[in-house]
């Protein structure tokens, strides 16, 4: 139970740390564009992922339509 506590603690300092950091690099205007393009980078990965979940889920309903269900 000891060694839970700690690790908790542990994750929780983590947590807490990285958000004060990157408030810290947010405010200067190089963090600012650094953390421009890394949202612009995720926005790309999450739409391909979108587009291909929708594509998939589109061959698949036209898959079970040519087969007559």
């Amino acid at each position: 139970m000891r060694n839970f506590f700690r690790t908790a603690a542990l994750i929780g300092g983590g947590v807490i740390g990285g958000f004060a950091l990157a408030h810290f690099i947010n405010s200067t205007p190089k963090g600012r564009e650094c953390f421009a393009k890394i949202n612009a980078r995720v926005d790309e990965v999450t739409d391909a992922v979108k587009q291909g979940y929708k594509a998939r889920t589109e061959a698949i309903y036209a898959a079970l339509e040519a087969e007559g269900r």
